[in-house]
């Protein structure tokens, strides 16, 4: 990748550097563009050849004015070389690792925790159509990697075109299997109301978001659904414009709760402990394309058979 070349030309590949020279091009083109530039996942999307086409027309203009006679396409240009640099890239990463934040990581299938998906879900919302379908206990996973991202959209930072949202979390209002009171394995009514206030607040407020979108006309198509069904919520899934997979199960945890000054001895789901493994269509196996696949009928099974509408 040129652009890849030219940072290193520079000593501009760290993301902070980047976008310092990033924002005194800006200041050039047009003063309101100084502090948008990209995130780190996305830094890491251009440089590493993992954009279709080219990236908004106000970067390209930004980007223009960081390489005096280069053009956007140009600078999106594959090198010969790049796959060897690839393969030095992994190599070097493999010796030295960072932690995933710093960027997106070239393996896939490997278990990451769930703050780490952040990288992943930002840089889905680089695409013309943004699409995530969620499967787990609460949305509390998902309601703290998408805020920013729908922020960012509000305010212009990021321009999708459409945004949808599928999210499926189990019916609390009936008794489940988990979780359950340690002692007796038994249904806690209190217990599944505390449950219940969690998955509304974060519910609630992505569907808030998401309709200040399409109130504000910001999108050509803005929609978050919430269903509900009645099977056990034992793992987490999240697919990201039907090309990446991350799924994990829950560890079920013996731990005390306190309701209103009352102790409640719990089997519960630790969602926050879940290890989350990633599986994507671009990993150049047939393993990956199919667990995307299968992912993606057995959400889309659910969603359309078994589940219903959620209504707070």
């Amino acid at each position: 990748m040129r652009l890849r070349t030219l940072l290193w030309e520079r000593h501009w590949q760290t993301h902070r550097t980047f976008n310092a020279e990033y924002d005194k091009a800006a200041r050039k083109v047009d003063p309101s563009l100084v502090g948008t530039g990209p995130s780190r996942a996305q830094l890491h999307r251009w440089t590493a050849g993992q954009v279709k086409g080219l990236p908004y027309s106000d970067h390209c203009r930004v980007l223009e004015k960081m390489f005096p006679g280069w053009t956007a396409e140009q600078l999106f240009e594959r090198l010969d070389g790049d796959q060897d640099a690839d393969t030095h890239e992994c190599r070097r990463e493999a010796s030295n690792p960072v932690p995933p934040t710093a960027g997106l990581p070239i393996a896939t299938a490997v278990a990451t925790p769930p703050i780490n998906i952040r990288p992943y879900v930002e840089a889905a919302f680089d695409c013309e159509h943004v699409a995530i379908d969620f499967f787990g206990l609460s949305g509390e996973t998902l309601h703290g990697v998408i805020q920013e991202p729908l922020d960012k959209i509000r305010t212009g930072q990021l321009k999708p075109r459409s945004l949808a949202l599928r999210i499926l979390v189990p019916d609390v209002s009936k008794p489940m299997a988990v979780p359950c009171r340690s002692e007796d394995l038994g249904d806690d009514p209190e217990f599944r109301e505390r449950t219940s206030r969690i998955m509304l607040r974060h519910g609630q407020a992505i569907l808030d978001s998401v309709e200040e979108l399409a109130d504000l006309g910001i999108l050509d198509s803005a929609k978050a659904e919430i269903r509900v069904h009645d099977c056990p919520p034992l793992f987490k899934l999240c697919i990201v414009n039907n090309e990446e997979v991350f799924f994990g199960f829950y560890p079920i945890r013996q731990h005390v709760v306190q309701i209103q000054g009352t102790p409640h001895h719990m089997f519960d789901l630790m969602g926050k402990e879940a290890s989350l493994f990633r599986h994507t269509v671009h990993d150049g196996s047939a393993v990956g394309a199919q667990y995307v696949a299968q992912a993606r009928q057995w959400f889309n099974t659910v969603w359309e058979t078994i589940s219903r509408e959620f209504t707070g």
